[in-house]
């Protein structure tokens, strides 16, 4: 197995810390609150800061090429479609709970703070698919 290229470690990096400090948020959180998202974002540039610091430290090549600039537009590519693809899911969502639900009387506690942490997940399920797909372009390219 060849060694991994700068920008792979950095991409390797950045997932993991996404995965660690996302997914407890969406899988074991209570109640959402501004504060969590404000801190997780908080906690994600923290981590983030330290570990491109140490890998920059310890890589000794880190010059990149046109394939390094093909692979970032192409996992962008991917992570705006999916961003897109499921902005018009939640507003197909938000038409059906405004619509169909609200007519029906149904009660819609924090509704705001709700669909503040629906659409926050978007981002992120579109950020991990960008990462994941540059990561497979590099592995396809090798």
């Amino acid at each position: 197995m060849a060694s991994l290229s700068y920008r792979e470690k950095t991409l390797y990096a950045s997932l993991v810390i996404e995965l660690v400090v996302y997914l407890p948020y969406f899988f074991l959180h209570g109640q959402n609150s501004v504060g969590k998202v404000a801190g997780m974002i908080a906690a994600i540039i923290l981590l983030q800061i330290l570990a491109q610091g140490v890998i920059a430290a310890v890589t000794g090549n880190r010059i990149t090429d046109e394939r390094d600039r093909l692979i970032e537009l192409r996992g962008y590519r991917v992570g705006y479609f999916t961003f897109a693809s499921l902005m018009a899911l939640g507003l197909a969502a938000l038409w059906f709970h405004a619509s169909v639900l609200h007519n029906m009387n149904m009660e819609h506690h924090n509704l705001g703070l709700h669909f503040l942490s629906v659409f926050f997940g978007m981002l992120v399920i579109a950020d991990i698919t960008r990462t994941v797909a540059q990561l497979i372009a590099y592995r396809r390219a090798l």
